[in-house]
């Protein structure tokens, strides 16, 4: 039987190894890393237990985040098999280790079991802005929702795009105020801020390196069916030096206008009664 590759390692001690203390202590309420745990196993039924570390900001030995430790539900037999493995942010960053474990996977799954831990991880990874973003409260803002109309249309622009998309935030108008309505990575709720509003009012596209110059942004301005400013679109691309920025402006725009199309009436803080409480990128397993 081949050993699994050098990004994987089964541990049957994972999980007792980290019940060790919180990382922020003082995020209240829900993190947004705990969120991605739950919508994870509720995706995966067949997962025993997911567990998040991350290294503190001030060095020192990493620590959990998010856990399912604890929960109950599952038959307490069998054999129990571990796996850790790199967590990853959009851009491809190292943000922390990703524990998963599964009940009764016999010895020669190995080769399943590595395929499913890394394609978790990397669904995961497309959530995942950095690693600021992990703790971040969620909701972001108190009663915010994720069922939007501007969420379906994110939900649809990352189901369509290639794999390059890094992330894509969209705003839009709710009780007189711009706002995130969908987003790729949470904060749904999080009010626009000055940048923000000059975006809104910007004729042409504005573009910026983040992420060390790992992803290109491009911010937009989107106009419903009269020319009134009704939000923004944000949409990060996949960079290094040397890529044709003007084509992925190009795509930017081309989205710009599928939504102006699709939300002609200005209207994005609608509710969508098509979505379900999944959040993108962490789908429900067929």
């Amino acid at each position: 039987m081949s050993a699994l590759g050098p990004a994987l390692r089964f541990v049957l001690s994972l999980l007792a190894a980290a019940l060790c203390a919180p990382l922020f202590a003082q995020v209240p309420g829900k993190a947004y890393a705990q969120e991605l745990v739950d919508r994870t196993v509720a995706g995966h039924p067949c997962l025993l237990a997911v567990t998040l570390h991350a290294t503190p900001s001030g060095g020192g030995e990493p620590v959990m985040i998010a856990s399912t430790i604890g929960r109950i539900g599952h038959p307490a037999g069998g054999r129990r098999v571990d796996v850790a493995l790199p967590l990853l942010d959009t851009t491809g960053i190292v943000v922390g280790t990703l524990g998963l474990s599964w009940l009764s996977r016999h010895e020669s799954d190995e080769a399943a079991v590595e395929r499913d831990a890394v394609a978790i991880r990397d669904q995961l990874a497309r959530s995942i802005l950095n690693a600021r973003n992990l703790l971040e409260r969620y909701p972001f803002v108190s009663g915010a929702t994720t069922k939007t109309k501007a969420q379906r249309l994110v939900d649809e622009i990352v189901a369509r795009e290639p794999s390059d998309l890094r992330a894509v935030t969209l705003r839009g108008f709710s009780g007189g105020q711009l706002m995130i309505l969908g987003s790729t990575f949470g904060r749904h709720g999080k009010k626009a801020d000055e940048d923000d509003m000059k975006v809104l009012h910007a004729t042409e596209p504005q573009t910026g390196l983040h992420a060390d110059g790992r992803r290109f942004n491009v911010d937009i301005s989107l106009r419903d069916a009269a020319g009134k400013p009704m939000g923004t679109l944000t949409v990060g691309y996949a960079y290094r030096k040397g890529d044709d920025t003007q084509a992925l402006v190009a795509r930017a725009l081309a989205l710009r206008k599928q939504i102006e199309a699709t939300a002609a009436d200005g209207v994005l803080d609608a509710l969508d009664a098509t979505l379900d409480a999944e959040l993108p990128g962490v789908s429900p397993a067929p």
